[in-house]
């Protein structure tokens, strides 16, 4: 029943609905009494969703992957989940609770398997890996929305390559160090032109 959901969004007829549950719509009211109750319903179950990537974390051995491979897994997986999250709150918007307490604190404790699996890898972090796992997470809920028109549509790889990277290009050591120079020097003469 949630796909037609999904499809329609709360335009979904009563009728829509039954089909998709394979019922009457008659059954459908004894059971739920209205369509409104019958969204409600659907909101409340599947708003809270299993974190998936704390489940792949658990399916694979973190230990033997690859830096690369466990960033592209976790982007892999956020991306999926949250794609689904956000096409269940544009379905099913005006009947999700906002989130308690509870729910805030899991959301939190979602993203310890993250910071437990790139704990192996704080050596090639600039951040601690609590930090790395909250941006990680930043970078594939912005990734996952879908309907914003500035979006550009990045494969998981794509992504996992400007976390670990950025976005400039490869430049000798001696460049970089340049540039830093002549930026800071820049900034110390606007100070005093000021």
């Amino acid at each position: 029943m949630l796909e037609v959901v999904l499809e329609l969004g709360i335009s979904v007829t009563s009728r829509d609905l039954a089909a998709a549950a394979g019922v009457s719509e008659g059954t459908l009211f004894k059971v739920f009494e209205t369509k409104e109750n019958l969204l409600r319903s659907l909101a409340s179950k599947h708003s809270g969703m299993p974190d998936s990537v704390g489940v792949w974390l658990q399916s694979i051995d973190v230990a033997g992957m690859s830096f690369e491979d466990l960033v592209i897994g976790i982007i892999e997986n956020a991306m999926e989940q949250y794609r689904r999250s956000f096409r269940i709150f544009y379905a099913l918007g005006p009947y999700i609770d906002s989130p308690g307490k509870d729910a805030l604190e899991q959301f939190e404790r979602e993203l310890e398997p993250w910071t437990d699996a790139l704990l192996q890898h704080s050596h090639r972090l600039r951040a601690s890996p609590e930090s790395a796992a909250s941006i990680l997470r930043m970078h594939a809920v912005a990734a996952a929305d879908t309907t914003n028109m500035w979006t550009q549509q990045l494969t998981p790889a794509e992504h996992a390559d400007i976390f670990l990277h950025g976005l400039m290009r490869p430049h000798d050591a001696a460049a970089l160090d340049s540039t830093a120079r002549d930026s800071a020097a820049h900034d110390s003469t606007q100070g005093t032109q000021e």
